[in-house]
């Protein structure tokens, strides 16, 4: 990977798309460009996520900037033209469908008699070289009504731009009221809609360097698939922030090796699949994490800037790759590999990163696979490190929707423009971020780059991973060690004691939200981590650690899946200082004590079940009050029926089955199984299914889907007894009493059936 480009990333600039169309600059789709190819549902998604960015923005009051994507062009030079003309190298579909609906509103408001003021929009702006069709097709557009260019001679037109424009038109009658849709209705207008188009909604324009062969460059990204990512132009406005710092805040002999540090942090993070010291060159490597790699040492970004500039900087040395016994630091010739920028994929040397799945099954690597998979991308986790600063650095705790949509306008509330934080007093307690009273553009860079390299190795260290060289994939939590020697290094259990007790409900949080998006689990998880790790040779205790994931186990269960009225997850995690307090409190006050038994199988019943968090957090107490060595918790969605609902010839419940209160129905008579599961035995009567899983063998190796199926099974499994409604009952009690348990419900005083 190339040295630091201190001029790669500057040049980044977001326009909206009255900006980027209204005729002051010109843009040329080359001829090595495909023809328009987007169809329905490209155009349908695009209008569609403009349209609920803006209906959240007027519903809340509070309207930010929402991030379309990003515009690839080269400047081309002109000798007599005032006007500036880029030629588009990547994004040429969203733009022309941008141009499309941008002449579409210009065509409506014109229709309509409209007073709305389109009329910025005199012309189009973009040209397709060597396609006057398509260039032709778009001026008809713009210029005549539908009528007149549909009786025009097809070799004339672009039928794929007039499918476009057509699909347009589809979209917004089909959302919007118009006249010829009176009877639609809208929680939106489309003047609504158009001002936020044209104030909010942002493109970034992304420059590629003057010297760069465009044909070449254009292969590249079709063959490869590269495109820019939203975190990518995050970490461009970060350095610009700090290369267009005053002096009085950052010392112009400090820019450079800033920029340095910040993107090799970024790139190190950026690679979710290895742990982060392997993104640093050896020295700099013990310094940052100590000799042995297992404790972060700086505590702020300055003491990281002065680190970086006496052992990295200027000489800027790329990491390595002794990742297991047998690597050294010797071995410089095979350079670590993290995520390629922009630069790095314009080389002709450029190596495509090995896929995972292609990974032989061994001890040592050659640096080049990856460690293990992450539980979620980059993009999520920079809105998790995020999160849980600016709740760390205010002194009244800021939401932060965990959607890596809003990826850019986060980042620019709060660290770009972090009005909303200026002047916040900071409590002064052992968790908060140290920071200046007046908070600062610059100030937030700082503070966020060293958040993202200390929630990063919380993450690797503390967090479950699938390891990629077990050929099951099986869940840890490993911490990596370098030997004594500083040449062998190799994992362990991150913890001496309770280590299989947190890989368990971890990955019991896991497969009950497995998106990577809203993972409320893991930034609770990070932001206790976060808060409560030891520069020393601790860092983490594993009793407390376990003891603080169990509550949120117990908050998420009471709080927001056991209650008529669920609490906010920022609230739970953020906003509660004593856990067990606030668990009595909640049970005593929002639960009758009386007929809690009762209220807690009614939300446990069939469809009133709000998370599939309350299976997995059953088996994990079954788990830890039983020998089940070899259950792990895989991906299973599909809640089951034991007795099926659909089996013709009922007996059993043949006069309640319709019933509400039917015991069909209930948490007894549930379990959680995978879907392939489901297809193959859902309308199977118990004994039928019993017999499978006997059969297949999932009993005796301990592979079943779920401890509570297996308890079920259990219960009838070599014996006289059937599954009805008396074994049901009996099933659903003693459920319920490990669940009442593993949620010190007892601790209120209230008995147990």
């Amino acid at each position: 990977m190339k040295n630091y480009n201190p001029s790669a990333t500057e040049q980044v600039i977001l326009l909206t798309p009255k900006g980027l169309l209204n005729g002051t600059e010109h843009y040329l789709i080359p001829m090595y460009q495909r023809n328009y190819a987007w169809g329905n549902s490209e155009i349908e998604q695009l209008i569609v996520d403009i349209m609920d960015a803006q209906i959240d923005a007027k519903n809340s009051k509070e309207y930010k900037n929402y991030y379309l994507g990003t515009l690839v062009v080269f400047e081309r030079p002109q000798l007599s033209s005032k006007r500036k003309v880029f030629e588009v190298i990547d994004g040429q579909q969203r733009f022309t469908t941008l141009s499309l609906l941008i002449i579409y509103l210009k065509n409506y408001f014109t229709t309509i008699d409209s007073d709305y003021d389109m009329s910025w929009y005199k012309e189009q702006n973009i040209e397709f070289e060597s396609r006057p069709k398509s260039t032709q097709t778009l001026e008809l557009l713009l210029n005549e009504n539908l009528e007149t260019y549909e009786h025009l001679h097809e070799a004339k037109l672009n039928p794929a731009i007039i499918n476009g424009y057509k699909s347009i038109s589809e979209v917004m009658e089909s959302k919007f009221i118009t006249p010829n849709n009176e009877n639609q209705q809208s929680t939106t207008t489309f003047e609504e809609f158009c001002d936020y188009l044209f104030q909010y909604v942002q493109i970034a324009r992304v420059p590629v360097p003057d010297e760069t062969d465009l044909n070449h460059y254009f292969e590249v990204m079709n063959n490869r698939g590269e495109q820019l990512e939203k975190h990518e132009i995050i970490k461009a406005r970060l350095l610009s922030v700090i290369e267009k710092a005053d002096e009085n805040e950052i010392a112009l002999a400090d820019k450079q090796s800033a920029k340095a540090l910040i993107h090799n942090i970024w790139e190190a993070c950026a690679n979710m699949n290895k742990y982060v010291q392997y993104g640093f060159n050896p020295t700099l490597r013990f310094k940052l994490f100590s000799d042995n790699l297992t404790l972060l040492q700086p505590k702020d970004f300055d003491e990281l800037l002065n680190i970086y500039k006496e052992y990295d900087y200027p000489n800027n040395s790329q990491p390595d790759n002794d990742q297991y016994s047998g690597c050294n630091d010797d071995a410089q010739n095979n350079k670590a590999k993290p995520l390629p920028s922009l630069y790095d994929i314009l080389d002709d040397n450029f190596d495509s990163p090995p896929n995972p799945s292609n990974t032989a099954d061994k001890e040592e690597d050659d640096g080049n696979s990856e460690t293990y998979y992450s539980l979620v991308n980059f993009s999520s986790f920079l809105l998790h490190a995020l999160r849980i600063m600016v709740n760390l650095q205010s002194s009244y705790k800021q939401d932060i929707a965990l959607d890596d949509k809003q990826l850019l306008t986060q980042f620019e509330t709060f660290i770009l423009k972090p009005s909303s934080l200026e002047n916040t007093h900071i409590s002064d307690t052992d968790q908060s971020i140290e920071t200046n009273d007046q908070i600062t553009p610059l100030s937030q860079v700082k503070t966020f780059i060293y958040a993202l390299l200390k929630s990063k190795f919380i993450f690797d260290q503390f967090i479950i991973k699938r390891n990629t060289q077990d050929s099951k994939g099986q869940w840890t939590l490993n911490k990596l060690i370098k030997n004594e020697d500083k040449k062998n290094s190799y994992y362990k259990n991150s913890f001496e004691s309770d280590n299989d007790k947190l890989v368990m409900l971890q990955s019991a949080f896991h497969v009950s939200t497995p998106t990577t998006n809203y993972k409320h689990w893991l930034n609770a998880v990070l932001y206790y981590a976060c808060t409560h790790y030891q520069y020393d040779k601790m860092g983490l205790n594993s009793v407390a650690y376990l003891n603080h994931l169990e509550e949120i186990a117990r908050a998420f269960m009471l709080r927001r899946y056991l209650t008529d009225e669920p609490d906010d997850y920022h609230q739970i995690i953020y906003q509660t200082s004593d856990f067990n307090k606030l668990l009595a409190e909640h049970a005593e006050d929002n639960l009758n004590p009386d007929n809690l038994h009762i209220q807690i199988k009614q939300y446990l019943r069939y469809g009133n079940i709000r998370n599939i968090f309350v299976f997995n957090y059953l088996d994990y107490l079954l788990w830890l009050n039983g020998n089940y060595p070899k259950f792990t918790f895989t991906a299973r969605s599909s809640v089951e029926h034991f007795y099926p609902q659909n089996k013709r010839n009922d007996s059993i419940f043949l006069e309640d089955k319709g019933s509400k209160d039917s015991l069909l129905h209930s948490f007894g008579n549930l379990c959680l199984i995978s879907h392939s599961l489901n297809s193959r035995v859902s309308n199977d009567m118990p004994d039928v299914k019993v017999k499978y899983f006997s059969q297949s063998g999932d009993i005796q190796s301990g592979q079943i889907d779920s401890l509570k199926l297996l308890k079920m099974i259990e219960c009838i499994q070599g014996k006289p007894d059937t599954w009805d409604k008396k074994m049901i009952a009996k099933h659903e009690t003693e459920m319920l009493n490990v669940m009442m348990q593993g949620l010190n419900l007892e601790l209120a005083g209230i008995p147990h059936e």
